[in-house]
């Protein structure tokens, strides 16, 4: 008999088209003898849908057609026999869905609530990942408080009014300034001077009321696919060489001047650490299924920073999971198998 599989896709976050792509791409790789699929979206209004599976690309315009609006969601999800979400960013992998499907008591991909919540959010991630004492690049917290006003916060939690003058004797320019809850390089911006640093802030505070705020480094971007639950695999590594200043939307979606590599062009004895660190970090967030753990690395020392984990990685014709477990010798299809067994270890 074959599974009842639910597919989820689109949401309201700045990665809405991003996940379409995924969806698109898992949807295609299926092996469709093992699975009777429900396709559902979710418009940028947040209005869920009941899509037609009969179609092969769900980027189109028309990706709604034929589709009927849900009015018993419950009922629905009840249904199912495990849950794939594709959504990216905000609601999507910040523990959010995670939550609704435990409610329902459906097996879902991916990790659990605790550790998509804490990998979305760039301020508490940090603070577990200096625990687990995996190098990060300097950074200072800002938030906007209820009252609008914003402020910066240091590791005891107290509150400073003087944002542009900690930043530039703290961090310096130039820098990054990062909406915490956020991916894709969404609300993410180069910040050269001072004299931008506060409409830039202003910027990344539209898409979370929590920023952080990075020291610039002149640097190579790796990244690593774990795939797993308590002994989990781990990739080689690879490298972005982003054609821009920095690996944004635009340059991974749409710039073919982008361009990447497998394994990476650095040495051994880095990526064996790379590797390492993201074991560490998969585990410091209880880490279950599946993530993409991405790195900096400074040209000028060699130190290995980590940036963030991703647990819900694109799985785009281009994104760099995929790739990295066909380089390891398992293609989408069977990736998708796998991660359906690993959704079913609760």
């Amino acid at each position: 008999m074959k599974e009842k599989l639910l597919l989820l896709c689109g949401g309201q976050s700045g990665e809405h088209i991003v996940s379409r792509m995924s969806c698109t791409s898992v949807l295609n790789n299926l092996e469709n003898d093992a699975y009777e699929v429900t396709l559902v979206g979710i418009d940028l209004d947040g209005v869920w849908y009941q899509l037609d599976t009969n179609q092969n690309d769900l980027t189109k315009d028309n990706w709604l057609e034929n589709s009927c609006k849900i009015t018993d969601l419950y009922s629905l999800l009840k249904e199912m026999d495990i849950a794939f979400s594709l959504l990216h960013g905000v609601n999507g992998e910040d523990g959010t869905i995670q939550g609704l499907f435990e409610l329902t008591n459906i097996p879902y991909v991916g990790c659990h609530v605790l550790g998509s919540s804490l990998a979305m959010d760039k301020v508490y991630a940090k603070k577990i990942f200096n625990n687990a004492k995996i190098p990060q690049v300097p950074s200072l917290y800002i938030k906007k408080r209820y009252d609008g006003k914003m402020v910066a916060v240091n590791d005891a939690f107290e509150e400073h009014n003087d944002i542009k003058t900690m930043i530039t004797k703290v961090i310096g320019f130039p820098c990054f300034v990062k909406a915490s809850n956020s991916g894709s390089s969404v609300g993410c911006y180069r910040v050269n001077s001072a004299d931008v640093l506060l409409s830039k802030l202003e910027d990344a505070l539209q898409y979370d009321r929590k920023v952080i705020v990075e020291k610039c480094i002149d640097c190579i971007e790796l990244e690593c696919a774990v795939l797993g639950n308590d002994d989990p695999i781990v990739s080689r590594v690879g490298q972005i060489v982003s054609h821009g200043e920095f690996y944004t939307f635009d340059s991974k979606y749409n710039d073919k001047d982008s361009k990447t590599f497998i394994p990476a062009l650095v040495s051994e004895e880095i990526q064996e650490q790379v590797r390492k660190y993201a074991l560490t970090a998969f585990k410091a967030i209880d880490g279950h299924g599946l993530s993409r753990v991405d790195f900096f690395l400074d040209k000028q020392t060699n130190t290995i920073y980590l940036n963030e984990v991703n647990t819900m990685p694109g799985f785009t014709n281009i994104s760099m999971y995929p790739k990295l477990m066909e380089d390891f010798g398992i293609t989408n299809t069977e990736l998708i198998n796998r991660l359906i067994l690993l959704a079913k270890e609760v």
